[in-house]
Formats: structure tokens, C-alpha cells, sequence
């Protein structure tokens, strides 16, 4: 469970968090688990000897370990793969062979167990109850504390030099002699040098349960300005969640932000705001200029953290650390605005974009209120059925709907779905691209609902479509930084 978690989570600076990631995951970890099932089978047939179960979880234990190492060499190779490939050929390099040795290790056991016919069962079951107990211990430790503690490489290496040592105390009591080179290639692993990973331009960086963190201060063109600019990124599984003028902590790389603030001036009657999702805070900046009284609920403590550490959000800004759909179940005050402000890298959130959460965001929502909805810009073809979805579904709510675009380019846009339960009238000029209802075809449009969360399958091809944008922008430009680093510490 450990390398099955941590696996999934190195992927995710690369591939991503979307569900075909962890179906990959999944089916790597039980072809690996079948296939040694059958080789530890195969082996107890030939001899019940527990020193070959030894060597396994020696071997195991050292693959484990070198887990980080290994992913470093193969991810920047499998990067320019396709999402699926790629990360089934990853996933295969770094988490299949040290799995395959593990799954030996029981039917071994359960071999040097069973005295005769009578006791295999018992046998067996002792092996699997035990063996799932420690998954479980070990899927809540790693889950809920090494990983957000301690990162992923320290938990791999740590749980490797676990494993090794008890291997090594077994061989230990059953007098081996034979364990000479082998103890040679344990002291080179625990010598081993966690490498720093941080290039110069990242001044913050951490692994945790939701992901890599980062930010990064960067030189960009500003293409409206025409000019070079330093921007401070906050990046989350290498993909840009704010990039803040450094020289002007209020004025945000995209344009959105602006957009978004200005069409919500058009149509909100009050200030009383909801923000879901802060990021780096720039949203919620240009809001607070323009007078609107804001409350923030984020998923992750340490966006919260750094966006008043390093993107100027005042520390005294009390930031609700919850989860967007269940702060809107227990909370019963009233707004005037609520806004969906969220990606987890390129993903939104699926729970939070169906019929019977959008319903359930009007008893939030005062009579004149608005939600505010930020999505991907594609809304035609393949790329645009989760959009059509998320539109039919807010119809399907009772909401009205106006659909703006910060661009006419789809692949270059967010797209902006300004609801209510009133007709949506505007105070003032409408001067940004507007999508009309009567332009859009909804007959493969989906009603989204909890009992088929699709939506995910549904914006595959866009997130796909941004994940490779960004793997560009940012994935491989910090991948080179970070080997031109370790070539500049050789000298």
C-alpha cells in the first residue's frame, strides 16, 4: 500500500490526478500482485525454504527504496508519452517489480506454514488476515501522516530500509553467510544522499497527500504588456493554480481574474461573497478592491499557508479549511455571490458540479444572488461535452445562465457560467464574448448527478488538452532546470 500510494502520487507532477491515473495504478498493482502470487506458488513447489522469502523481501525492500532515484530517470523519458502510456510505462519501472517480490512473499509463507492438507487453510488465512491488517495500518499512516509530513521520498526510503532490516534480522537468526555483497549495496543505500530537487527559481516546495507543491518565482512575456515580467507561480502537480505579478501583487498573468471580477460587478445587487478555492489569493484580491466581504473555503491547508506567506494575503484572513461541497451542506448563511474558483492542477472537482449540489447551493444563495462557475474554455466538439453538461445541468437546476468566455479561442479561455435563480440582467456594458444558449448543441449533453458522477470522463480530452500545455510551460522547463542543477553541483 505504501508503494502503491506514493507510486500514484509521483505521477501526478507528470500525468496528473484524473481517474485514468489511478486506474493505472490499480491495474499495475494487481498485475503485479497476480504475477507474484504465481511466482511465489511456482517457487513453493520446488522447496520450502524460507531464505529464498528472504531474499525477495530483501530485494523488495531495496527496489522500494530506490523508488524516488528510479523516477527521477524515467519520468523526464516518459513525459513525452501519452497520458495512458506513459504512466502504465512508469508505473511498470517503479512500482511493478518491488510489488511482484512482495506478492511472492505470501504463498512462501504460507508454504513454510502448512505442516499437511489440514492446517493450509489456516495458513492462509492467518497470512491474509495479517498481511491485510498491516495494508490497512499502513494505507492510514502514509495517507494521513508520512506523506503530508514527510513527503514522498522519505516515506519510500523509510519503508524500504523497514523491510530490508527485518529481511536482514531473519537472515540474521537463520545463520546465513551468504548475505556479504549484499550488506556492501545496504550501506551505499543508507548513506544515500536525498538530493535537493529544487531548482533556484523555486523558493518553496513540499509533497503531500493532495499532491507537489510549489512556487516559483519566473521571468514570463506578458503578451498585452509585450514585455518580460517576473511572476511568482504557485503550482500544484506542475500545473500554474496563480501566477501573480511579483511587481504588483494584484495584478494576476491571466486575464480572467479581471473578467470574472468585472462581470460579477454587472450582476451582483450585494457583496456578500463565498469563495471556493483560493489558490494564491489573486481572485480574492481583486474582489477585496472592488468592496465585496469575502469568505474562503480551500481543500489544502498549505495553499492557504502560502498564500499569505508568499502571495501577499493578509495573515489575518481566517481561511475555512474544508471541502467546498461539504462546507455548503453544513453551512446555512446566506450569500450574495458564491464563485467556484476550483482545480485540484487541471482537474475540477466532480462532486461539486451535479444537479443535487447545485441545487442545494440555492438555499445559500439570498434571492437576488449569483454563482459563478469557472471552467474550461472548450464548449464545442469532444473537448466541450463536460461544458454542454455543466450548462444543461445548471438549466436542469432552475437556474438562469449566461455563459461568458475571457476569449474567442476555446483552447486559450476559461469559461464563466454567471447563474441565478432570477433573470440575469446586467448593470452595465457587456463587453466581454458572451455564448449564447441558442448556440450550443445539447443533444449529447449530460444531466450530471451523484448516482453518475461522469464528469470526469466527460473533460478528459480537456484536461488531457491543458495537461499537455502545461507539461510544456512548466513540466519539462523545471525538469531541465533540475538536471542542469545537478550538472552545476558536479562542479
Amino acid at each position: 500500500m505504501c508503494v502503491e500510494l506514493c507510486s500514484a502520487k509521483l505521477l501526478t507532477p507528470i500525468f496528473g490526478t484524473s481517474i485514468y491515473i489511478w486506474a493505472s495504478v490499480l491495474g499495475i498493482t494487481l498485475t503485479a500482485l497476480m504475477s507474484g502470487y504465481y511466482l511465489g506458488g511456482y517457487l513453493s513447489s520446488k522447496q520450502k525454504n524460507a531464505k529464498t522469502m528472504y531474499w525477495l523481501m530483501l530485494i523488495g525492500g531495496l527496489l522500494l527504496s530506490l523508488t524516488p532515484f528510479i523516477s527521477e530517470l524515467v519520468l523526464p523519458i516518459t513525459v513525452n508519452l501519452g497520458l495512458i502510456s506513459g504512466s502504465i510505462i512508469s508505473l511498470i519501472c517503479f512500482l511493478f517489480f518491488p510489488l511482484v517480490l512482495f506478492g511472492a512473499t505470501s504463498p512462501l509463507l504460507i508454504n513454510i506454514l502448512t505442516s499437511d492438507n489440514n492446517t493450509s487453510g489456516k495458513s492462509s488465512g492467518t497470512v491474509y488476515a495479517i498481511s491485510t491488517f498491516g495494508g490497512i495500518v499502513t494505507t492510514f499512516l502514509v495517507g494521513f501522516y508520512t506523506l503530508p509530513e514527510f513527503g514522498i521520498t522519505k516515506t519510500l526510503y523509510t519503508y524500504g530500509i523497514l523491510v530490508m532490516t527485518t529481511a536482514l534480522s531473519l537472515f540474521i537468526y537463520s545463520k546465513s553467510k551468504k548475505l556479504y555483497p549484499f550488506l556492501i549495496i545496504l550501506i551505499g543505500i543508507l548513506s544515500f544522499n536525498f538530493q535537493n530537487k529544487i531548482s533556484d527559481e523555486v523558493i518553496y516546495f513540499s509533497e503531500g497527500i493532495l499532491g507537489e507543491v510549489k512556487v516559483v518565482d519566473r521571468i514570463l512575456f506578458n503578451e498585452n504588456e509585450g514585455q518580460m515580467k517576473t511572476y511568482r507561480q504557485l503550482i500544484v502537480n506542475n500545473i500554474s493554480q496563480t501566477i501573480m505579478d511579483k511587481n504588483d501583487p494584484e495584478k494576476s498573468y491571466w486575464d480572467y481574474v479581471d473578467i470574472l471580477t468585472y462581470n460579477i460587478n454587472l450582476y451582483a445587487k450585494n457583496k456578500e461573497t463565498l469563495l471556493l478555492g483560493l489558490g494564491g489569493g489573486t481572485l480574492f484580491k481583486t474582489l477585496n478592491k472592488n468592496g465585496y466581504k469575502i469568505e474562503v473555503v480551500e481543500l489544502d491547508e498549505r495553499i492557504a499557508n502560502l498564500a499569505k506567506e508568499y502571495f501577499h494575503i493578509d495573515s489575518s484572513l481566517n481561511v475555512i479549511i474544508d471541502d467546498a461541497r461539504h462546507y455548503l451542506n453544513i453551512s446555512n448563511k446566506k450569500y450574495d455571490v458564491i464563485i467556484y474558483d476550483l482545480f485540484q492542477a487541471e482537474t475540477p472537482p466532480i462532486h461539486i458540479m451535479t444537479k443535487e449540489a447545485f441545487e442545494n447551493i440555492k438555499k445559500n444563495l439570498t434571492p437576488d444572488g449569483i454563482l459563478v462557475v469557472n471552467f474550461y474554455g472548450f464548449i464545442t466538439g469532444e473537448k466541450g461535452k463536460a461544458a454542454r453538461s455543466v450548462y444543461k445541468t445548471l438549466l436542469k437546476s432552475g437556474y438562469n445562465v449566461r455563459l461568458m468566455g475571457t476569449s474567442n479561442i476555446e483552447s486559450k479561455r476559461n469559461l464563466l457560467f454567471m447563474c441565478s435563480n432570477k433573470e440575469l440582467k446586467a448593470n452595465d456594458q457587456i463587453i466581454h464574448p458572451i455564448v449564447y444558449e441558442m448556440d450550443i448543441n445539447f443533444d449529447d449533453a449530460l444531466i450530471l448527478s451523484d448516482d453518475k458522477p461522469i464528469l470526469e470522463h466527460l473533460y478528459a480530452e480537456a484536461a488531457m488538452a491543458w495537461r499537455r500545455e502545461y507539461n510544456e510551460f512548466n513540466t519539462k522547463y523545471y525538469l531541465q532546470k533540475d538536471q542542469w542543477q545537478k550538472q552545476k553541483h558536479k562542479y
